[in-house]
C-alpha cells in the first residue's frame, strides 16, 4: 500500500503535465554585461534564508559561451571547482572544497537530482541550456538541502518571465573532432501563462589525437571507441492562477549514448553505456500579505545500461519527493520557515538481491533576523531526518552577515552536515554493508566581502575572501577484502582553505573591461588510520589539488566581445600516501562573439578556442585529453511581443 501511494501521486502529476504539454502545439548589451538574466533566483531557502553562506551566481555572459557545452564545462571554467573529468563526453564529477563527489548535492529547481544508488551525477550529461540561472553555494547546507549537501551545492534553476510574447530560438554549434550541437527553443509568454519547450541534440566522434607518453617513442595516438550522442527535451509551463497563486509544471527527458574510450594504457576498448532520465516536478504558490505556501512534487527516473566484454549491467532507479514549506514574514526583521520534506528511493540492479527501497522523513525550520538598517543579517536552520532501522544524525546551522561600511562586509557561518550511505553502499551484491552508519560533522567558514563603486560608475571593484574548515567523521570508504571490496566507515577527514574572488570592471566610453581572478588553496587529509600498514595518515586525498585558479578578462566593445581565460590546476596526488601524483597543468581559451540585432530579431556568431597553447595534460591518471581544438557557431533569436 505504501508503495501504491508513492507511485500515484507521481503518475497523476504526469498525466495532467503532459496534457499541458500537448496543449502547446546571446551576446549580452555592454550595460548588462553581468546581469543575471530573468532577475533573481526563485529558491526561498537560498533566498530568504542563507545569511553567512557564500554564494556565487553565474554570470550572464558566462552562461551565454557555455550554452552549446555541459555544465561540467562552466564549471570547470567559471568556478575555483576541481572537476574530475575522465575525458571528452566522458564521466565528470567534483571535487568541493576537499570533499568527495558523493558530498556536493545538485538541485533542479530546489529538488536533489542526484542518483540514490551512488549519491553522485554525472555533469557531463547536464545541457547548460536547459537552466536560466546556475549557481554555487559554498560549504554544508545540510539543514536546508538535506543528506549530501557536505562540500556545497550546486542549483539549477527555471525563471518564468511572464508577458513577453512569443520568441524562438536556435543555436548551432560545430567543432573539432566532429562534434555538432543543434538547440532549438519555443516560448509562448502570456500575462498569466508561460509554455515553452526546449530542445538539444549534440554528438561527436572525440577521435582527437594525444601523445602518449607511455608508449617508448612518446608517440601520436589517435583516441578511439569515444562517440557520443546525446539529446533531450525541457517543457516548461507556468501559470498565474490569481494574484495569490502561481503554479508550474516541468517535465525534463534526457537520453544519452557513449562509448567509454580504452586508458592511455590500453590498446583497445569495447565498453558503451546508456543514460537515460525521466524528471518531472510541479509547484504550487500561495501568496498572502505575510504568508507563502510551497507545495511542491517530482518524479525522478534513472536508467544506465552499461556493457563490454563480459557482458551487460543494467542499473535503474527512481526517486519520488513530495515537500510542503511555509515562510511567515511577521515583519521587516523577522521570518519564519517550516518544511516537511518526504524522499522515496527504489533501485533495481542485478547486484542486488532485493530491489532496495527508502522512506526518508524530513522536518526543517529555520528563522531570520535583518536589523532595522540592513546592516546585520542573522540565520539558523534546523533539521531532523527519520528512515526506520537508522540513525540520522539532528543538524543545524547558524549564520551571520555584518555590514561594517557601505562597502565592507563581514560573514561567518557554523553548521553541522552528514550523508547518509547510499543503496549502493548498503545493499550492493558482493561488498554491500547495512551496518555503514552516516558520515556526519562540523563546518565552519567567515570571509570578508569588499565592493566599492567609483561615483561616476566607470569602475566597480569587488573581492571576496573566505576561510573554511571541515571535520567529516564516519567518512564511507570501499576497501579491498580477500574476494571482494566493501565500504567500511574508516577514515575521517579535515579539510581546510582559503578562497578569494577578485573583480575590477572598468567602462570608458563603449568599451568595458572586466578582469576576475580566482584562487583556491585546499588541504585535505586523512585523520584516521585505515589499518596498521596504512601510510595514508595526515596525506592529502587523492584527486584533490591543493592550489587550483583561473583568470578570466572580458572586453566588450558595442555588439562585440572577447574573452581570454587562464586556469592552473597544481598537483593531484593518485596514491593515498602520495608518493605518485599528476603534474601541474594550465590551460588557456579564448572566445569572440559579435551580435547584429534590430527590433524584432538577434543573431550572433561565436569563434572558440580550447587548450590555446596545446598543453598535454591528465586531469585522471591515464586518461587522455586533446590538444588545442575548436568551436565555432551561430545563434537566432526572434520575438513577437503581445499585443
Amino acid at each position: 500500500m505504501f508503495l501504491k501511494t508513492h507511485i500515484l501521486q507521481p503518475a497523476l502529476l504526469l498525466a495532467f503535465l503532459l496534457q499541458i504539454t500537448l496543449s502547446v502545439s546571446q551576446s549580452v548589451p555592454m550595460d548588462t554585461l553581468y546581469v543575471m538574466k530573468g532577475g533573481a533566483i526563485q529558491s526561498n531557502r537560498l533566498t530568504h534564508f542563507s545569511a553567512g553562506s557564500k554564494i556565487v551566481a553565474f554570470d550572464s555572459i558566462g552562461l551565454a559561451q557555455h550554452k552549446h557545452q555541459s555544465l561540467a564545462d562552466l564549471l570547470a571554467d567559471e568556478s575555483p571547482l576541481f572537476i574530475k573529468s575522465y575525458g571528452l563526453g566522458s564521466l565528470a564529477t567534483s571535487s568541493f572544497r576537499g570533499g568527495s563527489a558523493s558530498q556536493t548535492t545538485v538541485l533542479w529547481n530546489g529538488f536533489n537530482i542526484n542518483s540514490p544508488m551512488n549519491g553522485q551525477i554525472d555533469f557531463s550529461l547536464i545541457p547548460v541550456n536547459f537552466s536560466d540561472a546556475v549557481s554555487i553555494q559554498y560549504g554544508g547546507s545540510g539543514p536546508s538541502w538535506g543528506s549530501g549537501a557536505v562540500a556545497g551545492s550546486i542549483h539549477l534553476n527555471n525563471i518564468a518571465n511572464f508577458n513577453k510574447g512569443i520568441t524562438l530560438k536556435i543555436n548551432l554549434g560545430n567543432g573539432s573532432f566532429g562534434s555538432y550541437s543543434k538547440q532549438a527553443s519555443v516560448e509562448i509568454s502570456k500575462k498569466k501563462m508561460i509554455s515553452s519547450v526546449k530542445l538539444f541534440h549534440t554528438s561527436a566522434k572525440n577521435n582527437f589525437q594525444y601523445n602518449n607518453i607511455y608508449s617508448g617513442e612518446n608517440k601520436k595516438t589517435t583516441q578511439t571507441n569515444a562517440e557520443l550522442k546525446n539529446y533531450g527535451l525541457l517543457s516548461e509551463n507556468n501559470f498565474i492562477i490569481s494574484k495569490t497563486q502561481k503554479i508550474n509544471f516541468m517535465c525534463w527527458l534526457q537520453h544519452t549514448d557513449r562509448e567509454l574510450p580504452p586508458t592511455m594504457l590500453q590498446n583497445s576498448s569495447a565498453s558503451k553505456q546508456m543514460d537515460e532520465s525521466f524528471r518531472l516536478s510541479s509547484e504550487y504558490r500561495l501568496d498572502h500579505k505575510k504568508i507563502s505556501t510551497f507545495l511542491r512534487s517530482a518524479m525522478l527516473n534513472e536508467k544506465l545500461i552499461y556493457e563490454d566484454v563480459n557482458g551487460i549491467s543494467k542499473n535503474r532507479s527512481r526517486t519520488f519527493i513530495t515537500e510542503s514549506e511555509t515562510r511567515i514574514t511577521l515583519s521587516k526583521k523577522h521570518a519564519f520557515n517550516f518544511g516537511l520534506s518526504n524522499n522515496f528511493s527504489m533501485a533495481m540492479a542485478e547486484a542486488f538481491l532485493k530491489n532496495p527501497q527508502q522512506n526518508r522523513l524530513s522536518f526543517f525550520t529555520a528563522y531570520a533576523y535583518t536589523s532595522k538598517n540592513s546592516k546585520i543579517k542573522f540565520n539558523t536552520s534546523l533539521r531532523k531526518e527519520f528512515m526506520a532501522g537508522k540513525t540520522i544524525p539532528f543538524v543545524y546551522s547558524v549564520g551571520s552577515e555584518y555590514a561594517i561600511t557601505k562597502h565592507l562586509q563581514l560573514k561567518a557561518m557554523a553548521t553541522r552536515v552528514y550523508r547518509l550511505p547510499t543503496l549502493n553502499d548498503w545493499y550492493w551484491t558482493p561488498g554491500g554493508n547495512p551496518n555503514l552508519q552516516s558520515e556526519n560533522g562540523y563546518a565552519e567558514e567567515v570571509g570578508f566581502k569588499y565592493n566599492h563603486i567609483t561615483k561616476s560608475k566607470s569602475v566597480h571593484f569587488s573581492n571576496e575572501c573566505t576561510f573554511f574548515n571541515r571535520q567529516i567523521n564516519n567518512w564511507i570508504i570501499w576497501l579491498p577484502g580477500n574476494t571482494y571490496w566493501s565500504p567500511e566507515n574508516i577514515i575521517k577527514v579535515w579539510s581546510r582553505g582559503m578562497e578569494t574572488n577578485s573583480n575590477m570592471q572598468v567602462k570608458i566610453k563603449q568599451i568595458l573591461l572586466s578582469l576576475t581572478v580566482v584562487t583556491n588553496y585546499v588541504v585535505s587529509t586523512n585523520q584516521a588510520l585505515k589499518s596498521a600498514e596504512d601510510a595514508s595518515l595526515h596525506k592529502q586525498l587523492i584527486y584533490v589539488p591543493m592550489y587550483s585558479g583561473f583568470a578570466k578578462l572580458n572586453i566588450g566593445y558595442k555588439q562585440f566581445s572577447f574573452c581570454y581565460r587562464h586556469t592552473y590546476t597544481g598537483y593531484r596526488y593518485t596514491s593515498s600516501d602520495n608518493s605518485e601524483y599528476l603534474s601541474p597543468y594550465q590551460l588557456s581559451s579564448i572566445y569572440a562573439s559579435i551580435k547584429f540585432k534590430n527590433k524584432k530579431w538577434n543573431t550572433s556568431a561565436f569563434l572558440q578556442v580550447n587548450n590555446l597553447w596545446n598543453t598535454q595534460y591528465q586531469i585522471i591518471a591515464n586518461r587522455a585529453m586533446p590538444l588545442r581544438n575548436y568551436a565555432l557557431g551561430l545563434s537566432f533569436e526572434i520575438n513577437q511581443p503581445n499585443k
